[in-house]
């Protein structure tokens, strides 16, 4: 779609399967705005773009500090990749735009911008460490302008004050509220602070499998934070029946209890683990993560870590794109995925190709999804053959067999 910015045109791919899905949002329009009214972009050698989506707000203030160098970061896969096609687009070079989680991976640099339209579902706690984060990361001139719903305006001020950063402008809407603000004396932080995901925690729940239980983390705005949805516990159930594997992949593993239900696995217990009741196998399976959310890949990773799981034998994949293309061939014995599609983009026959590519003769697929979903991938199955399946609730859970 086309968008003007400080009287210049700049043409936008959105994606269905990212928000604001058919235009750029009010939020980000206003935010915009206000830059551009308040905020004198000709200084600027630095830019971060926390939660960048598809680059709306990075590639204009980008294109108008034509000396600073820009930062995106968005835990999406998916929109990293079509922020990286609209800085194409709009023929941006000086950008860098990773998948990592907000303020991650920066190294101890800091910044003279960091502009962000804050997600409203993040969580309280992850939203008072982002304004830390932001104000920690400026440098001495520089400014965070950011554009948060109303209903969380009072939240953004408090926090803002509380650190005794400067405010410098406000603006409101109905829906949306603006906050620049100067650091003040916010102290620098260390890369370890700024990654530490105990902000994200939102819930510690014991999990079972059998006789075999493990304390599990769950954070904010991920689903199964504390119930278990339909279709995670009819993966489970498929599961429970399977013997212990060596080598498993998930695909979008989510709070990451399929992975810790391998790792239980059928075994004696072992109460020397940390955070164990009774534990999983003596040597655990190598498990790799797919996800094009890399919050889904970094809360299974340190549950199994927790869980005692050696981190050499975890590996986490950029998104599930590079399962066909990382993971070697006649590698793997179980494939667990729970498949998240694209509205109208079919994923049924990519699945079947990967899964032939990366699993060992004889080796198994488990899929879970809608019971239309998984009728089509039944349809086309390539040449996986079905052995076992159960249904609840209006899903399905199948188990594929590669021939030996």
């Amino acid at each position: 779609m086309d968008f003007r910015f400080h009287g210049e045109d700049f043409r936008f791919h959105l994606s269905h399967a990212l928000f604001s899905s058919f235009d750029i949002d009010d939020g980000t329009r206003l935010l915009l705005k206000s830059i551009a009214q308040k905020v004198d972009l000709g200084t600027f050698g630095s830019v971060l773009d926390v939660g960048c989506g598809v680059g709306v707000i990075g590639a204009c203030v980008g294109r108008h500090a034509p000396g600073a160098r820009v930062t995106m970061q968005d835990r999406d896969a998916l929109a990293v990749e079509i922020a990286r096609l609209n800085c194409r687009e709009n023929k941006l070079d000086r950008v860098s735009v990773d998948c990592r989680l907000a303020f991650h991976g920066l190294g101890g640099r800091s910044f003279d911008l960091v502009a962000s339209n804050i997600p409203a579902k993040a969580g309280e706690p992850v939203l008072k460490a982002f304004f830390r984060h932001a104000a920690a990361c400026l440098s001495p001139s520089g400014i965070a302008a950011v554009v948060i719903v109303a209903p969380l305006a009072a939240l953004a001020r408090d926090a803002i004050s509380g650190l005794g950063c400067q405010v410098l402008h406000t603006e409101h809407s109905s829906a949306y509220s603006v906050f620049h603000f100067a650091a003040g004396s916010v102290p620098a932080e260390t890369d370890a602070s700024r990654e530490d995901l105990a902000p994200y925690v939102r819930v510690n729940a014991p999990f079972s499998r059998g006789e075999r239980t493990c304390v599990l983390e769950t954070v904010h705005s991920l689903p199964d934070f504390d119930t278990l949805g339909h279709d995670i516990e009819l993966a489970l159930d498929v599961l429970r029946i399977l013997p212990g594997d060596r080598s498993i992949l998930f695909w979008n593993p989510g709070q990451g209890h399929l992975p810790a239900a391998a790792a239980l696995g059928p075994a004696l217990p072992d109460p020397a683990a940390p955070g164990l009741a009774a534990t999983g196998p003596a040597a655990p399976p190598s498990v790799t993560i797919a996800s094009r959310d890399c919050l889904e890949c970094a809360i299974t990773s340190r549950n199994l870590t927790r869980m005692g799981v050696p981190p050499a034998s975890i590996h986490c994949l950029g998104s599930e794109a590079e399962i066909g293309g990382i993971v070697p061939p006649d590698s793997v014995d179980l494939l667990v995925a729970v498949p998240r599609p694209v509205p109208r983009v079919p994923w049924q026959a990519d699945l079947a190709g990967s899964a032939m590519r990366v699993l060992k003769p004889g080796g198994r697929l488990l899929v879970v999804g809608t019971s239309t979903e998984i009728h089509r991938l039944l349809a086309h199955p390539g040449k996986l053959t079905l052995a076992t399946g159960k249904k609840r609730q209006g899903f399905r859970a199948v188990l594929l067999k590669k021939a030996p």
